[in-house]
């Protein structure tokens, strides 16, 4: 439904430019009216929406994807810091492995020292009970037999004297085994008790390396994901950034053709006045109305906004239609009649101005400013100088639509200065 009134209207404004250049009259083809100058305007403000819409779209997915790309940077700065973390406990677990080898050798040598102090003892508890067989097996019935028996008293104190020292050495050297061997056995406990710590701990970091290992793997898994995401939505933007300007490229095209029906309009209007008005449009009823008032201190911004209303209201009039038309916004501007007190307030009092009614005028300022010609700057600025061809009235209206009204007519308005046009 779209697409056929746009053509429709494009169509008629084909023909309507068509029969111009052709020489026919203007009821040669269908001239568009205000039905259609609604009707694309619809179609602007759908656009619009639109375009919004996207926007708004683009820029939720541009946050998305810098939420995103900041995830993926502070799980890449993760990421490294469990690398680092690996690396230390794989050295610590190295270390641990080195430590646990070097106690094993110590366990070693001390079950090989415990082994031969085992067999010492065995040996001296062997030799001991062989001597000890042997003097039962001869026994020395008395000191006195000894005496007896010996060379001298000497001998007899030295033999006895041998065999009690045997006696105690096999004694010493049994005890001091034993005590060699049980120390061998605590160090060799203690050795296994250190292994065994040492086990526990070699197995406790390998765990901390496997958790550590299983995150990394994890969230390299995570920033795997997110730049797949990132890169969808890259993709994502790009169609909508497409689809924008596209959009963009639309309703420029309604803009266009909008200010086409409208200058088509204007020109019909402007056509059948200078029909009606002959040698009157355009030129001052009396020179008497001309009047130089006191200058208004204008910001570029009313400047701005009083030249596109006359753009609006007198854009295909001469210059001196164009300042009539600033002159009564400015006579507005001082008249106690009006609560408006300046240019922006006059210019969108309610119910007062049809292209602000209708739209148009926000539409050039915000999107056709360039439009503008150069002579609706110099109406205004020539009008907030003080300048006024209309005297001091401040209404106006298209004088082709009220022939019979009485007032200064300038161009295609005629000026009064009271509602009713009654001068």
């Amino acid at each position: 439904m779209r697409k056929v009134r746009r053509s429709k209207i494009i169509y008629r404004c084909a023909a309507l430019a068509l029969a111009w250049t052709l020489g026919f009259t203007s009821h040669a083809a269908e001239t568009p009216d205000e039905s259609d100058v609604q009707e694309i305007q619809q179609e602007i403000d759908n656009q619009q929406q639109e375009i919004d819409k996207t926007q708004q779209e683009i820029d939720e997915t541009e946050e998305k994807q810098q939420k995103l790309e900041q995830a993926k940077a502070e799980m890449e700065n993760y990421l490294a810091d469990l690398n680092r973390q690996y690396a230390s406990l794989e050295e610590e677990i190295e270390d641990l492995n080195q430590q646990i080898t070097d106690k094993q050798a110590e366990i070693e040598q001390a079950q090989a020292d415990l082994e031969e102090a085992k067999a010492i003892e065995d040996q001296q508890y062997a030799d001991m009970k062989a001597r000890i067989q042997y003097m039962y097996e001869h026994p020395q019935n008395s000191f006195l037999e000894i005496l007896l028996t010996s060379g001298s008293f000497a001998d007899a104190l030295n033999q006895a004297g041998y065999a009690a020292s045997i006696t105690e050495y096999d004694r010493n050297m049994l005890e001091q085994y034993v005590a060699q061997k049980e120390a061998i056995e605590d160090q060799e406990a203690q050795l296994q008790g250190e292994k065994e710590a040492l086990d526990e701990l070699q197995a406790s970091v390998t765990a901390k390396q496997n958790e550590v290992s299983a995150l990394a793997s994890s969230t390299s898994g995570q920033i795997s994901q997110h730049v797949t995401q990132i890169a969808e939505a890259q993709a994502d933007l790009d169609g909508k950034n497409n689809t924008l300007e596209n959009q963009k490229a639309v309703l420029e095209q309604l803009i266009a053709e909008k200010e086409a029906i409208e200058a088509q309009i204007e020109a019909a209007k402007a056509a059948e006045i200078q029909a009606s008005l002959g040698d009157v449009t355009g030129v001052r009823t009396t020179e008497t109305e001309y009047v130089q008032y006191g200058a208004y201190n204008a910001s570029e911004e009313e400047v701005t906004a009083l030249a596109v209303l006359i753009y609006c209201e007198a854009g295909n009039q001469g210059a001196e239609g164009q300042l009539a038309v600033g002159a009564a916004v400015m006579n507005r501007v001082r008249d106690p009649r009006f609560a408006q007190g300046d240019i922006i307030s006059v210019i969108r009092a309610s119910g007062q101005f049809s292209p602000v009614t209708s739209g148009r005028f926000d539409l050039i300022l915000e999107q056709s400013l360039d439009s503008v010609t150069e002579s609706c700057y110099t109406a205004a600025r020539r009008a907030i100088a003080g300048e006024s061809n209309i005297g001091n009235r401040v209404f106006f209206r298209t004088y082709a639509n009220y022939p019979s009204l009485s007032g200064l007519v300038i161009g295609a308005h005629i000026f009064s200065y009271t509602w009713n046009f009654s001068e």
